[in-house]
């Protein structure tokens, strides 16, 4: 793809009197709230989270007046914008607040610090303007901008920021908990997710500009293996260190690959696509996607890009216990495999599966933590068809395509009280942009892309609340 992102824009004139200038300065602002949060919250500095509520509630005077503000579990924050029509499920705008820490000792490669908000060379530059709170603000603009014109809402929209995200989730539980006590029910949700566009060459329509919409996200689990020993001297090596026995059970699990499908988000991902297909073996195999979904799976299992939409994935991320010493063995040892489970398989027959493939007694398999994969939204109702609508307004050269992350988001937090939980970002970036930057170093979002993705959700929420 040789077009730049900003080439993708359309109706950019759309909303002239978008306050563009307040809105990149708001953004910056929330940058500079270091809004840091640990799975071990004694660690988290929640003042920053405090700093970051107060900015949202002097920036934004039109939302807290016609809206209610609640802060829920620790530190997420619900706003309710109530419609005038009670007989229209509300929908929910969701992001979270919290961001990665800057790994030690990167500091000084930053272009610009990465708590600065530095606005320069056409970017705002700083941890959150990717993942995530370009989202957070940009959904806070969109309602801000209506309300201030005079606009009112018929249906109610839920603004609704988690504060854990990157950690624990309990944020937007908390929240989903919260709604689901008042009988709510949603028409759908919107999250992060996909916020690329990028070639079709992966699906074998090298021609075609593409997004994601991603409709479901995969499980997650940090499996542990431990292996005991009381060690000694390494000229007495008799039955294995615990290092071996680990290592044997690492590649055991390794080399028993989990099942290969195409699951209902993925067969969507090619039906839409079939008709600019134009590389075999899929421009033959997607005249008939169901029928040929076996076939679709093993070609995907094979490539690079497309493997961890059919399979549950095995990466083995973390091992611990050895002596510094090289002649002396090691005694209890642990490694953790992170795997991320595919539609279809479930935290029970993942454990059993790698306790199968485990030939040694001796080795202990525990979940640090695991979920089960979330369900897969709907596709063929309003809320899918609002929200594409309104992305295809504003990219009207890229081909909006139901898939699935393979990573993880608040949005399944919400299956309890809605069966549409989309992940679709309006906010797009250069793929490599988004490689590099998100949870790297020097993350950055484009000024104009920044002010684009407010005017997708000015347009959604004008089609979707009013």
């Amino acid at each position: 793809m040789t077009k730049k992102i900003a080439d993708f824009f359309a109706l950019e004139g759309n909303y002239p009197d978008l306050d563009a200038e307040g809105a990149v300065a708001r953004l910056s602002q929330a940058i500079q709230c270091r809004t840091i949060n640990y799975a071990d919250h004694s660690l988290t500095d929640y003042s920053e989270f405090d700093k970051l509520h107060a900015h949202m509630k002097a920036s934004y005077p039109h939302i807290m007046r016609a809206g209610v503000f609640e802060r829920l579990g620790h530190h997420a924050v619900l706003i309710t914008l109530p419609g005038s029509d009670e007989t229209l499920r509300p929908c929910l705008y969701m992001s979270h607040q919290d961001v990665v820490p800057v790994v030690e000792g990167t500091e000084q490669d930053w272009t610009y610090p990465a708590f600065s908000g530095a606005v320069a060379d056409g970017f705002i530059w700083g941890r959150g303007t990717l993942d995530i709170k370009n989202q957070v603000f940009g959904v806070l603009e969109a309602a801000e901008y209506l309300l201030a014109r005079g606009r009112t809402f018929r249906r109610t929209a839920y603004l609704a920021f988690g504060d854990d995200e990157e950690t624990l989730n309990t944020g937007a539980l908390a929240i989903s908990d919260h709604l689901k006590a008042q009988g709510v029910t949603l028409e759908f949700v919107l999250d992060e997710g996909g916020g690329k566009i990028e070639s079709g060459a992966a699906f074998g329509a090298p021609d075609l500009s593409i997004a994601q919409v991603d409709l479901m996200e995969k499980g997650y689990a940090d499996l542990e293996l431990t292996v005991r020993s009381i060690g000694g001297h390494s000229s007495r090596p008799y039955g294995g260190t615990s290092l071996t026995h680990l290592a044997c059970a690492i590649a055991d699990i390794v080399r028993s690959p989990f099942p290969v499908r195409l699951n209902p988000a993925m067969m969507g991902a090619f039906e839409t696509l079939a008709p600019y297909i134009t590389a075999e073996p899929l421009k033959t195999l997607t005249r008939d996607v169901r029928a040929n979904a076996d076939a679709i799976a093993a070609y995907c299992y094979q490539s690079p890009a497309l493997f961890p939409f059919v399979t549950t994935t095995i990466a083995p991320t973390v091992i611990q216990g050895s002596s510094r010493a090289c002649n002396v063995m090691p005694q209890d040892m642990q490694a953790v495999i992170n795997l991320r489970l595919a539609d279809g398989d479930t935290v029970e027959n993942v454990m059993a599966h790698c306790r199968a493939a485990v030939q040694d007694p001796t080795v202990e398999l525990r979940y640090q933590q695991a979920n089960d994969p979330s369900a897969t939204a709907r596709r063929d109702g309003y809320g899918y068809r609002t929200v594409v609508d309104s992305m295809r307004r504003y990219y009207p050269d890229v081909v909006f395509v139901p898939s699935m992350t393979v990573g993880a988001t608040d949005a399944h937090q919400y299956e309890q009280i809605c069966d549409t939980c989309l992940r679709c970002s309006p906010f797009m970036v250069e793929p490599e942009e988004a490689a590099s930057g998100v949870h790297g170093t020097n993350e950055r979002i484009l000024v104009r892309a920044y002010l684009q993705g407010i005017r997708v959700l000015i347009d959604l929420m004008e089609h979707a609340n009013l």
